[in-house]
């Protein structure tokens, strides 16, 4: 059996048909957010309900009174293209051994819906609620590709209930508390060629798992003027403990787990709407840095009888991820905001030599562009971004089959977000 590319370690995969953030962060959190690339998200820089994710404190900036409540729903659609140019191919399988150029697109087509809740108890109690996908992934290459036994098809689903509290200590200052139930499953699958087992034939492994975790967050924001705020979050690690069963060929082999933490992440945010001749300009700033550290390794247990199935060095670091927007209202009202925003966001893969068929990540930019428009209680926002990768990943990887194959990544991807919202 395999040493690096058992199913289960694409359990820390990138997102990469709808990845927003690097590593496996999903950060399509709300298409307000988006269009300004999520800079002022910590402090609510579009006044909705998408504050119950990023920092319920921020919630008190949507104006509710006593028994008023705010939703916000938003659907993503992600369109995202990554091929693998292989330079050196070595293996036993005389179909792929040699060949070079273009093999393999990882990207597909996605989509991601995600629901806020803010609803105000007292005037200065809220309760918020956020059920959405902080995590997953989903990669699929097709069946030709020359690292076909490193990954075929790869799914990762989170799902994450997260009920806050937020309490308004005065004018100036509010403080939140919440947990996050979150449920993970993974789907994964990879080639075995006949040399491995040949009373099998040529075949696959397919490993399926999923597993229940609880966290935390807390935050505060600061309201320094009427028009001016800074808001902090952070956002506890979840530690899983997934446990599924090993297939080949659709007959199942051995029942297995691995644990896997989600990192601790936090997030510092700023808003401030100018004035004078230029009040119809608000900047925001956003920065966010997550312990990816804590990924060290990923190491896979027969959960009969406690033996090692497999283990693989990660050695991910720590990241930042820095924002800046803009929004422009060009009516003598705010019923209509025009929203534009940038990020540089930092791999936690250090080098070639830690980036897995399954996980074509790099360093990447976002250009985002969005518009809101408000209804009486309505809301209605549109958000585009385009994720470019700052260079070509490379990637070196080899199993125990004597494959090894080395090579590159081009990719890129396009994210188109819808919101609705309602205050009642």
């Amino acid at each position: 059996m395999k040493k690096r590319i058992i199913a289960l370690s694409a359990l820390f995969c990138a997102y990469t048909t709808s990845v927003m953030g690097a590593g496996f962060q999903t950060l399509e959190q709300g298409a307000s957010n988006m269009g300004n690339a999520n800079a002022g998200a910590t402090v609510n820089a579009n006044a909705d309900a998408t504050s119950a994710f990023w920092n319920p404190s921020s919630g008190f900036n949507i104006g509710l009174k006593k028994g008023e409540t705010k939703l916000d729903t938003a659907l993503f659609g992600v369109i995202s293209k990554f091929d693998f140019v292989a330079e050196s191919v070595q293996s036993l399988d005389p179909s792929v051994n040699g060949r070079t150029g273009k093999s393999g697109n990882a990207g597909r087509e996605s989509v991601i819906p995600n629901f806020y809740l803010v609803h105000q108890m007292e005037e200065n109690l809220l309760f918020s609620l956020s059920v959405s996908a902080p995590y997953g992934l989903e990669t699929d290459y097709g069946e030709a590709w020359v690292g076909r036994e490193m990954a075929l098809n790869s799914r990762l689903t989170t799902i994450d209930i997260n009920p806050s509290v937020s309490y308004k200590v005065n004018d100036w200052l509010a403080i939140s508390g919440g947990i996050s139930v979150q449920w993970l499953h993974a789907k994964l699958t990879q080639a075995v060629p006949y040399v491995a087992i040949p009373m099998y034939g040529p075949g696959e492994f397919k490993v399926s798992g999923d597993s229940w975790a609880v966290g935390g967050n807390i935050g505060f924001t600061i309201n320094y003027a009427e028009d001016g705020r800074i808001g902090f979050q952070w956002r506890s690690e979840i530690s899983h403990r997934v446990k599924g069963s090993n297939h080949l060929n659709g007959l199942a082999i051995a029942p297995v787990e691995a644990d896997l933490t989600l990192p601790h992440s936090f997030s510092l945010g700023w808003y401030q709407r100018l004035r004078g001749d230029l009040k119809k300009v608000a900047l925001m700033a956003e920065y966010c840095y997550t312990m990816w550290s804590s990924f060290e390794d990923l190491t896979i247990k027969n959960t009969a009888t406690g033996g090692l199935v497999s283990t693989q060095d990660e050695d991910w670091r720590n990241t930042s991820r820095v924002a800046v927007g803009m929004h422009f209202y060009p009516l003598d009202n705010d019923d209509l905001v025009l929203r534009f925003g940038t990020a540089w966001d930092q791999t936690p893969i250090k080098n070639a030599y830690h980036r897995y068929a399954r996980i074509p990540c790099t360093d990447r930019i976002w250009f985002s562009t969005g518009l809101g428009y408000k209804y009486e209680n309505w809301n209605f926002d549109l958000a585009y971004t385009f994720i470019y990768f700052t260079d070509k990943p490379g990637m070196h990887d080899g199993n125990a089959y004597g494959t090894t194959l080395k090579g590159y990544f081009e990719g890129r991807a396009h994210v188109i977000g819808a919101q609705v919202g309602y205050k009642f």
